[in-house]
């Protein structure tokens, strides 16, 4: 006949997951504070040419590979934006 499995060692297998997961909660915590206050936003739809919109979304794959993390075409979106009409966060 068959053993039982041990539950406790199973159980103890996905505490490296969940260590992972609490040090990058804490990472974007740190991330989200340094940039300080937290901005209220709305959701706006605009149509754009395609051709603008091609190198919008390649800006922002080759932005997301050079620094290692996630860089948003709503993220360039805004920084055009802010430096097009000169406003300071």
């Amino acid at each position: 006949m068959k053993k039982k499995p041990d539950l406790d060692a199973f159980l103890g297998g996905g505490a490296a997951d969940i260590a992972d997961r609490t040090e990058l909660a804490q990472q974007g915590t740190a991330t989200k504070q340094a940039t300080g206050v937290k901005v209220h936003r709305e959701q706006k739809v605009f149509r754009l040419p395609l051709d603008l919109i091609n190198v919008l979304k390649k800006e922002a794959y080759e932005r997301s590979i050079a620094s290692g993390g996630r860089v948003t075409e709503t993220e360039l979106v805004e920084q055009a934006l802010r430096e097009f009409f000169k406003i300071k966060l």
